[in-house]
């Protein structure tokens, strides 16, 4: 009887000292909202003034709750990227009090808030790399059908054949292996086979923005982030539906030198629409979107074979013979896949459901659909009449089915301010490629993030995860030792970052990350690395910072396996090639500057860029392979070790923006990027295959380089200068975009050899040597090289005009390639030429 009389006396008290206590606390809550918009601000900061361990959140609907002691009390509210507010409350004890604030972007950040440095939201002043934004206002005014074209006016930033570079840390690879990540929300959007990005798969009419951070970036983004990451990130929903229609209308002009037009008639003409439609209902975040392209392409068509119905030739037995150029003589016959043409439709949408019942947890799906076709060509004919046209046979027809479907699910604690995500991806492509190149592959990656603010440590952020990709790809082209042509690949890695604020101005990230690879069920590595920076901030508008990181990169599928033949270029598997490794650090100072009502940022840096076992997409004549003892003396490219290399350098941007008066204002971006990318191993071996007569060369850096002075590697630009400058006059917007890269100095020598007709082949005469300044005497034959200081780069300048009536309609004038430029930024692939476009917007 004593026993239970303890206990309900036990009781009785417990619950006397919880109303007392009830009674001696109250409830703040409120909703946080953005001054400007009104919209509300997820994830913003309330905290005690006097005790920053009692906080609370604002959720998915910018509401947040906290506890306090009866009482008067201060309360810091704040948000990344925008001025903090402190306000005075009164608690009474068993009663809710209601304090709504709203936060307004700090100015002298220009609301500059980045996500792919650390994975969680900093202000750009804050970070220990360097970051470059592409705003969505840039993408859509340019005219852009394909993220790569507005991508590539980032400083440092320069995408050659679809293949991304940054600080010149990668040259050409036919597309198979990439240094720099490309990904969409954090996820990658790259082929599970060959790691090529998908630009015309990125939804660019709903951007956010996008964001480029360069330096090795493997901790938090994996292997293929040897260079950096380009991370797109998309809009979620406003409090007000939007819905935007753009129409877009271009014709290519008549090139430069007419005798290399290749067509009759109307002009090759382009015609894109982009829709985009976003709402909230009720907890409900709804995003659809897509777009139609029609594209004739500034490439013609190119000659065919012309068989007899067994494959023999029609005239002259031993002698093949060419049907001629199809003609477009009627406006008609424009988008009838005459030359190397692109079509696509692609449909995309966003559901994320908040819940009601627990708040900070929201989950759902993003899928994104693609159905194209399109002709693409490796090289051109000649450079005399031929630069717009295909090589017999370079030639590839694509019929592709891309689609991704992404569920997650995320919560978000209000009281201890904890982040949990789990992120999923299935990424199929699908290429029914003419030239014996079809290929299909699947990718799944998984993610699971947890990210802690430590409130009793301020400004405390632990970030940690786990991830997961399997990779499967099918194709005849991957068929490379044996004949299955199926292969696949398992990538898994753990991380951990820990970024940490003192005394307001230092900040300082140290991070970690283990990853593991396995390929076809048998080769398995492993491998540690890590990264660690910090930022300083002197006074209110100056920061320097410093940064080292590491990085890993496993080679592809394609890499290891690809064996085929493109207009008689070979293409070679090589199942030995090694994983590279690099290092990158950087010091670099950020300046804040404010000219009136001028608001932005200047920065510089230097960077050193170190790679081991580096990867290079080679051209020479290999030891023989299997399927290939028949075949063009094995002339062709193969990604092989080159050994160590070294890219130092410094890279100098500008960003800013200023509202003068009511009728006039000013956005830039701008940068210039010099890099030195050396080889460390000029006398490395490729192969070790005894001289010939055909071409008596034992592979090296050395013997394969068209110019080794100062040991400059392939397929780079030292000189990079990009420049972006819009003007917005009474409504009228006028931009101007200049792109400026260096002489290409080096190159694979051999393909002067057989442009010269050195080596006895079809591609005598393809002009590559002409068209890059130098001399060639084909009867002889032989070659010189003209001096390279004299030969200038390639400077390519863009204009548009705009004119928006009540921020509803917009019609825009654009001319890409003003003044009508001849220029390839890979040897051998023509750029296009000068392109009109007529733009309509319907916003509401």
């Amino acid at each position: 009887m004593k026993r239970y009389s303890s206990l309900i006396f036990s009781a009785a008290f417990l619950f006397i000292c919880q109303l007392t206590f009830a009674q001696e606390t109250g409830t703040l809550k409120g909703v946080i909202t953005d001054t400007k918009t009104g919209e509300t601000l997820i994830g913003a900061s309330v905290t005690l003034e006097t005790d920053k361990t009692k906080g609370s959140a604002a959720d998915f609907n910018g509401n947040y709750s906290l506890t306090l002691p009866a009482g008067k009390h201060k309360v810091v509210i704040s948000f990344t990227g925008y001025n903090t507010k402190t306000k005075e409350v009164t608690i009474t004890a068993g009663q809710t009090t209601t304090l709504n604030a709203d936060l307004s972007v700090t100015a002298k950040e220009l609301g500059a808030v980045v996500v792919s440095a650390g994975k969680f939201e900093q202000k750009v002043e804050d970070l220990t790399v360097s970051v470059e934004i592409i705003s969505a206002d840039l993408v859509a005014n340019k005219g852009t059908t394909s993220a790569e074209t507005a991508i590539n006016q980032t400083p440092g930033v320069q995408i050659i054949d679809s293949e991304p570079q940054i600080r010149g840390g990668s040259g050409y690879s036919f597309g198979a292996g990439s240094r720099v990540a490309v990904l969409v929300d954090d996820l990658p959007l790259m082929s599970g086979d060959a790691g090529r990005p998908s630009w015309g798969f990125i939804p660019v009419e709903n951007l956010e923005q996008i964001e480029v951070i360069k330096g090795a970036s493997s901790v938090l983004y994996g292997s293929a982030a040897l260079s950096g990451i380009i991370n797109v990130r998309t809009a979620y929903p406003k409090d007000t539906p939007q819905t935007k229609i753009t129409l877009l209308v271009g014709m290519y002009d008549t090139p430069k030198r007419k005798e290399t037009k290749w067509w009759e008639g109307a002009n090759p003409m382009m015609g894109n629409i982009n829709f985009f439609h976003s709402r909230k209902i009720g907890n409900l975040d709804f995003v659809i979107g897509g777009n139609m392209l029609a594209d004739d392409g500034h490439v013609g068509p190119g000659k065919e074979a012309y068989l007899g119905a067994n494959g023999e030739d029609s005239v002259n037995q031993g002698v093949t013979v060419y049907k001629p150029y199809p003609k477009s003589t009627a406006f008609s016959n424009v988008g009838k896949e005459q030359g190397l043409f692109n079509k696509r439709f692609r449909i995309n949408t966003q559901l994320r459901w908040r819940s009601k019942k627990h708040v900070g947890l929201a989950y759902g799906v993003n899928v994104n659909f693609s159905k194209g076709i399109s002709k693409g060509a490796l090289l051109w004919e000649n450079y005399t009449t031929g630069i717009y046209r295909p090589y017999p046979g370079s030639d590839t027809r694509t019929d592709q089915i891309t689609y991704n479907i992404d569920p997650f699910i995320s919560y978000y604690g209000r009281i201890n301010g904890n982040r949990h995500t789990l992120r999923t991806r299935m990424f199929h492509q699908n290429n029914a490629n003419t030239n014996n190149q079809a290929n299909k592959s699947t990718l799944y990656y998984g993610e699971y993030q947890f990210q802690r603010k430590v409130k009793k440590i301020n400004d405390l952020i632990i970030t940690s995860g786990a991830m997961g990709t399997y990779s499967s790809g099918q194709a005849q082209l991957y068929a490379g030792l044996d004949s299955s042509g199926k292969n696949s690949y398992v990538n898994a890695a753990a991380y951990l970052q820990i970024d940490k604020k003192f005394w307001k101005k230092l900040n300082v990230t140290i991070g970690g990350r283990y990853e593991f690879f396995q390929v076809n069920q048998s080769e398995k590595q492993g491998v540690p690395v890590f990264r660690a920076g910090a930022s300083y901030g002197v006074g209110k508008a100056t920061f320097f910072r410093a940064s080292f990181g590491q990085g890993f990169r496993f080679p592809t599928i394609a890499e290891r396996f690809i064996r085929t033949n493109v207009g008689g270029i070979n293409i070679f598997p090589n199942a030995d090639i090694e994983p590279e490794k690099a290092w990158n650090a950087e010091i670099g100072i950020k300046q804040g500057i404010k000219i009136g009502k001028f608001y932005g940022y200047l920065d510089l840096a230097g960077f050193w860029q170190q790679y081991y076992n580096t990867i290079e997409f080679t051209f020479g004549k290999w030891d023989t392979q299997p399927g290939f003892q028949n075949i063009a003396n094995n002339l062709g490219f193969k990604s092989v070790n080159t050994g160590n290399t070294r890219v130092v350098g410094v890279d100098f941007s500008v960003l800013g923006q200023g509202k003068f008066t009511e009728n006039f204002g000013v956005n830039i971006l701008a940068g210039y990027t010099y890099t030195l990318p050396q080889t460390l191993n000029p006398d490395k071996l490729y192969n070790a295959q005894s001289p010939d007569t055909l071409y008596p060369v034992k592979l090296a850096y050395n013997t394969s380089s068209l110019d080794t002075t100062n040991n400059i590697l392939k397929y780079r630009f030292q000189h990079l200068v990009k420049m972006d400058v819009e003007f917005n006059v009474y409504g009228v917007q006028l931009g101007i975009s200049y792109r400026y890269n260096s002489f290409m100095q080096n190159a694979d020598k051999i393909f002067y050899d057989l442009d010269a007709g050195v080596i006895p082949t079809g591609l005598k005469g393809i002009g590559l040597i002409e068209a890059r300044g130098d001399n060639v005497n084909r009867t002889n034959p032989e070659w010189t090289l003209n001096d390279p200081a004299k030969k200038a780069g390639i400077s390519i300048v863009d204009l548009r005009v705009a004119y928006s009536i009540k921020k509803t309609h917009k019609l825009a004038f654009i001319v890409n390639n003003l003044f009508n430029e001849e220029y390839a930024l890979r040897p051998l692939n023509i750029n296009p030429m000068r392109m009109y476009n007529l733009q309509y917007t319907l916003a509401f």
